[in-house]
C-alpha cells in the first residue's frame, strides 16, 4: 500500500490541551472571530442558526468543548475524555510491558499488508502476523473453484501490472494462500480491515474462504474501522499508534456464520462476469458488513462511466490535470489521495499501472515531459492534452476513441463486445453494446 496510507498522521491527544484549546475557541467566538463562527457552525447542534453579526445564542466552555470532542470524531466531550484515558492507559501498559492483550489465547493476526506488523509488536501483541494482500482491486478475479488456475490468472496480472518478475509474484501468492489455508490450526484469527475497497474485496475473500472451506478457527473475529478520534483524513490503520492499535484489540467482533456466508455472497458477486449480482447485494444492504456496500459501490465505478468511458479514477486524474496543470505522478497521487477520491484505496504502485494503462493508449490524454520519460513515475511530469480536454468536455467518447481491454472483477471488458458500463445518475452498472 501507499506511503501516504502508512505514514502515521494520528494526532496523539492530551487533556489539559484540549481544554486549552475550548477556552481559547470560546475567546475567538465571543471575541466574533469568523473562524469561530465557522467552526461552530459545523459541529455545533445550535451552529445552523448562527449569524456572525447577531449571534442567537451565547455559548459556554461546555459549548466550545463539544466542538472540539465532534472535531475530533467524537459525539461528546464525555466520550471524548474516556477516548484520551483509554491511549493514556494503553500507552502506560506499554511502556510497564503490561498484559500482552492476545496472551490469553495463540493469536494469529491477519491484515492486508504490513503496515501494521511493527506497530503490533510495540504495542504488546505476541501473536503471529500473516500479511494478505492479493490486489483483488485490481486485474481480472476469476472463480477459484479451480484455484491453480485463479492463482496462475492473478500471478500474470501482478507481474505484468506491477513489474514484478512472474516467478516471484506466484511464490508470493503461493505462500500467502498457503498460509491462510492452514490459518484455521490457530484457535483464534483476528481480521485488521478498514473501509475502502482494497481492504473490503480482500476481506470478502477471507469471508469466502473459511465459508467455503468449513475449517473455521474457534475464534474469528474482526476489527474493521472508518475513522478514529484526532485523524481528520482517515486512510488506514498503519497512520495509528500503538496505544492506539491496543485500544482497537477491544472492539472486535466475531464474524458469524451469517456474516461468513455473506462475504461468499459477495465474493461471487465479485468473481461473477456480470455485475448485477454484486449491484443486487448493494441494493439489499449489508448491515452484518457495515462497510462492504460503499466499497462495492465504488468498486463499480471502475466501469466505464456511460457519459465518457472513463474510469472514475481516471476521471479524476485528468480533472486534476485540468485543475491545476502539469503536475508530476507524485503530485498527482498525493493530491487525489488526499483531495480528490471519496474513498481513497489505491498503493502508489496501483496508481503507477492507471497511469501506464493510460499513457498506451492509441490516443493517451496527456502527454509525458520528454526530459522526465525515463524517470518513475512519480517523478515523470504529466500535462493534460487536446485528447484529454476532449474527453473531459464530452467532446468525444474515450471507448470510440481508443480500444479497452481490461477487468473489473470478473467482469471483462473488451472492445468488440457488448460491455457492462456506470450509469452514475441511475447508480446501476447497464449493458450496451457499441456502434
Amino acid at each position: 500500500m501507499s506511503e501516504l496510507k502508512n505514514s502515521n498522521s494520528e494526532i496523539r491527544l492530551n487533556l489539559e490541551q484540549q481544554k486549552k484549546q475550548a477556552k481559547e475557541l470560546l475567546r475567538q467566538f465571543k471575541a466574533c472571530q469568523v473562524s469561530a463562527f465557522k467552526r461552530f457552525e459545523q459541529y455545533h447542534p445550535q451552529g445552523k442558526k448562527l449569524d456572525a453579526d447577531s449571534p442567537t445564542f451565547e455559548p459556554k466552555l461546555s459549548d466550545a468543548q463539544l466542538v472540539i470532542a465532534r472535531e475530533n470524531g467524537l459525539s461528546s466531550w464525555a466520550k471524548f475524555k474516556v477516548h484520551i484515558e483509554q491511549l493514556n492507559q494503553a500507552r502506560q501498559a506499554i511502556a510497564l510491558k503490561i498484559s500482552p492483550p492476545d496472551a490469553d489465547c495463540k493469536t494469529l493476526h491477519l491484515r492486508c499488508g504490513c503496515d501494521i506488523q511493527q506497530g503490533l509488536k510495540q504495542a504488546g501483541f505476541l501473536g503471529d502476523f500473516l500479511e494478505f494482500a492479493d490486489p483483488y482491486c485490481q486485474g481480472t478475479l476469476p472463480d477459484d473453484s479451480n484455484f491453480s488456475h485463479f492463482l496462475s490468472q492473478r500471478a500474470n496480472f501482478i507481474s505484468q501490472a506491477y513489474g514484478i518478475e512472474l516467478k516471484d509474484a506466484h511464490k508470493r501468492l503461493e505462500r500467502e494462500y498457503d498460509r491462510l489455508h492452514k490459518s484455521h490450526h490457530y484457535p483464534r484469527i483476528v481480521l485488521w480491515f478498514e473501509h475502502d475497497v482494497y481492504d473490503q474485496l480482500i476481506l470478502a475473500y477471507i469471508l469466502h474462504h473459511f465459508w467455503h472451506s468449513g475449517s473455521q478457527p474457534e475464534q474469528l473475529e474482526l476489527i474493521c474501522l472508518d475513522k478514529f478520534p484526532g485523524i481528520h483524513r482517515f486512510l488506514g490503520l498503519g497512520q495509528l499508534s500503538p496505544e492506539a492499535l491496543r485500544t482497537l484489540w477491544y472492539q472486535r467482533q466475531p464474524m458469524t456464520p451469517k456474516r461468513l456466508e455473506l462475504g461468499h455472497r459477495v465474493w461471487q458477486g465479485l468473481t461473477a462476469s456480470s455485475p448485477q449480482a454484486l449491484n443486487c447485494i448493494i441494493n439489499q444492504g449489508l448491515p452484518e458488513l457495515p462497510f462492504m456496500a460503499q466499497a462495492l459501490h465504488r468498486h463499480l465505478q471502475e466501469l466505464p462511466w456511460i457519459e465518457d468511458g472513463l474510469s472514475l479514477t481516471e476521471r479524476l486524474t485528468l480533472t486534476l490535470l485540468l485543475e491545476k496543470g502539469a503536475m508530476t505522478g507524485g503530485q498527482l497521487f498525493k493530491t487525489l489521495t488526499l483531495e480528490k477520491e471519496p474513498l481513497p484505496y489505491l498503493g502508489d504502485t496501483m496508481y503507477w499501472q492507471v497511469l501506464a494503462t493510460l499513457s498506451h493508449l492509441l490516443y493517451p490524454p496527456f502527454d509525458i515531459d520528454i526530459d522526465t520519460i525515463h524517470l518513475p513515475w512519480s517523478r515523470r511530469i504529466l500535462q493534460l492534452n487536446d485528447t484529454g480536454h476532449a474527453l473531459l468536455n464530452r467532446q468525444v467518447h474515450g471507448l470510440q476513441l481508443n480500444p479497452i481491454n481490461r477487468w473489473v472483477g470478473g467482469v471483462p471488458l473488451c472492445s468488440h463486445q457488448p460491455l457492462w458500463l456506470w450509469d452514475e445518475e441511475r447508480g446501476q452498472p447497464i449493458p450496451r453494446r457499441l456502434v
